[in-house]
């Protein structure tokens, strides 16, 4: 008798453990499918995405506008507890013109508040897929807040940041702060002072200068590396000043 109980007691618990295994996948797929689901409806720009869930690897397909709400869409999916991987097939609508979305890009940087003299960026584009690259200064977060930005923008297809945050050195601070005194008070320069998108650059990078744009003439360009390499604590600079005439 107690060698029958001892083999019922084995199939008993064999069976439900199966059975509880395969109905915890289930569930749990289901509930990711949910979850995702939910994060996904909380924004209006993803709300129509399509989500199937497989192994836990999220499927997401359908049409956004922007690279930024796929790029968002993918990370939220992410964080969704239980997701592994996110295999994207959404899509972006295509601009017929490349050179239209440079120039909105460009627009979109230029009108970037805290874009400024001491900032610089450069970037290209080719077929929709945008990159940037450039250095910022550590105030703000200029960084991120400028790849949201053109990420916002509708054409883009992709976006790959490599813009760096310069070191918070206090010694460049204050050559930028010596720098700006003299170059805002010279007649040739001080127009710049006022200046949204002033037409040259100055980067302050460990004591090293880097001057980036356009000037008027060649006088400009002389003027403008004498004023400024005579600024204490300049280890070099770097001049890339280009004269429109």
């Amino acid at each position: 008798m107690k060698s029958s109980f001892q083999a019922l007691a084995v199939i008993v618990l064999a069976l439900p453990f199966t059975l509880t295994l395969n109905g915890f996948a289930w569930q749990d797929t289901s509930q990711i499918e949910r979850d995702v689901r939910a994060v996904l409806q909380s924004d209006r720009d993803t709300r129509r995405i399509d989500v199937s869930v497989e192994n836990r690897e999220v499927t997401l397909r359908g049409q956004v506008q922007t690279f930024w709400a796929k790029n968002q869409a993918i990370k939220r999916t992410l964080a969704v507890p239980g997701v592994e991987t996110v295999l994207s097939e959404l899509e972006i609508p295509i601009a017929e013109d490349d050179n239209e979305v440079a120039q909105e890009v460009a627009r979109t940087i230029r009108s970037y508040p805290n874009y400024t003299i001491w900032d610089h960026i450069d970037g290209r584009i080719n077929n929709g897929a945008v990159t940037l690259t450039g250095r910022v200064t550590p105030d703000w977060n200029k960084a991120d807040d400028i790849f949201e930005r053109v990420a916002k923008v509708k054409g883009v297809q992709d976006l790959q940041s490599s813009i760096r945050t310069l070191s918070p050195s206090q010694g460049d601070r204050r050559i930028r702060e010596a720098i700006a005194y003299e170059v805002f008070s010279s007649p040739h320069f001080e127009r710049v002072a006022s200046m949204q998108n002033p037409p040259f650059h100055i980067i302050v990078d460990n004591s090293v200068v880097t001057l980036i744009g356009y000037v008027q003439s060649n006088i400009e360009r002389q003027e403008l590396q004498i004023i400024i390499s005579q600024t204490q604590g300049i280890l070099r600079v770097d001049n890339q000043l280009q004269a429109a005439q």
